[in-house]
């Protein structure tokens, strides 16, 4: 056996004994660290398992707020990272009630430690990364599919002193795996394909055979240092691509921009971000084109077709020693969607809470509402689109105890 498979396999074993897995202030998204080895080569293999406890507020649930609220299972999943000389492998794959899904899987080269091309299904290089949120709800921009998404491509990073340059193609969304939707079986929002014969999608009222292909995005950010003050990061994001229909066999397009700073000053972080977009659709004579269907969690839902969007958020760590319990973490998160069409009605989103991080478990407590939006309120089909003029705000609260392995 050669020196280097010598050393993967030592690697490989090591990984399974210390479990090493760091989440970022996200539940939905525990971002491993590098492994702590004097070798290039190694092997991680862990996952997570997650329960939700949740009281909510809207029309349907009186049920739950008589009896005190519900718990569910949330999520398991299974993660590998991979390093071998300069190739590179990153995949995770996740269990929900009811459905299954890629959450991505990528293969990749480092030109240099400052260069590397990934090829499959990853991040999308927009705006601020690795979220433009830190509770657990995310904020709009991701139920917009320009929060966290990913996709199928290729793309090259290149990050070097103050500059961090991403440039990326994608062919296609990362695709709908096992579910009862026609094609929202997935972890990121995409434009997806509805049918209305499909029982789980009857309650849309349409037929939608549009979906993404061929798009083109290019990030551009820079950290300014402020001494013992903390960093700011500034970026630039645009991104441009296909809405094909296999009805009318033509390509429609998608184009979005966005700017954003992100901002690490002592024990606060200051997240904002504003962006804008616009779809321009091909469907056949007569549909509606002032909304297109947006669709993850194998359940699609309208989504205006032009918009702006405006987030916010502030986080501040809180170092403790109780216990198990080594930090708390705050957070307010607001973020406004002001649709293009006059005649829809605007939809909000605020999330505050607190992450509470004790060993390989990190625990969100949040308390989410909303206002047209399809998450935190009864109009889960068209919050986003129409939505409704008499919306109240709706609020959940909810507890989501994750096991990191």
């Amino acid at each position: 056996m050669s020196t280097r498979l010598t050393h993967f396999t030592r690697a490989f074993f090591l990984s399974g004994l210390t479990c090493l897995l760091v989440p970022d202030a996200r539940a939905e998204d525990a971002e491993q660290a590098e492994a702590v080895s004097e070798d290039p080569d190694m092997l991680k293999v862990g996952g997570a398992l997650r329960i939700n406890a949740f009281l909510k507020t809207w029309a349907g649930e009186e049920d739950n707020r008589n009896r005190g609220g519900d718990v569910a299972f949330d999520t398991f999943r299974l993660n590998a990272d991979a390093r071998l000389s300069k190739l590179l492998l990153s995949a995770e794959y996740r269990f929900y009630s009811g459905y299954s899904m890629l959450h991505h899987g990528w293969v990749g080269y480092e030109f240099s430690k400052a260069t590397q091309l990934q090829l499959g299904v990853h991040r999308v290089p927009f705006g601020v990364l690795p979220y433009a949120s830190h509770g657990w709800f995310f904020s709009l921009p991701y139920y917009m599919g320009m929060e966290d998404d990913y996709d199928m491509g290729l793309k090259l990073v290149h990050t070097k002193g103050p500059w961090d340059l991403q440039l990326a193609f994608y062919k296609s969304d990362e695709g709908t795996f096992t579910g009862r939707s026609t094609d929202s079986a997935r972890y990121s929002y995409d434009v997806v394909q509805v049918n209305s014969a499909n029982p789980g999608e009857a309650y849309l009222g349409v037929d939608s055979a549009n979906h993404e292909s061929n798009k083109l995005n290019a990030r551009a950010a820079y950290t300014f240092q402020h001494g013992d003050l903390g960093r700011t990061e500034v970026g630039i994001s645009g991104q441009a691509g296909q809405i094909y229909n296999s009805v009318t066999k033509r390509n429609g397009v998608n184009w979005a921009g966005a700017v954003h700073l992100d901002g690490y000053y002592g024990r606060f972080n200051l997240r904002m971000e504003v962006l804008t977009y616009g779809y321009d659709l091909e469907n056949p004579e007569g549909q509606d084109d002032s909304f297109v269907m947006m669709g993850a969690y194998d359940a699609p839902y309208k989504m205006a077709s032009r918009g702006t969007v405006y987030s916010a958020g502030l986080a501040y760590d809180v170092p403790v020693a109780w216990g198990p319990i080594s930090k708390l973490t705050f957070y307010e998160n607001f973020s406004l969607f002001d649709k293009a069409d006059a005649a829809f009605e605007t939809s909000m989103q605020n999330s505050l809470g607190m992450l509470v991080t004790a060993g390989p478990i990190y625990t969100y407590l949040d308390v989410a509402s909303g206002k047209n939006q399809p998450w935190l309120g009864p109009s889960y089909g068209h919050a986003l689109a129409e939505g409704d003029p008499n919306a109240p705000w709706e609020t959940r609260f909810n507890i989501n105890v994750g096991y990191y392995f």
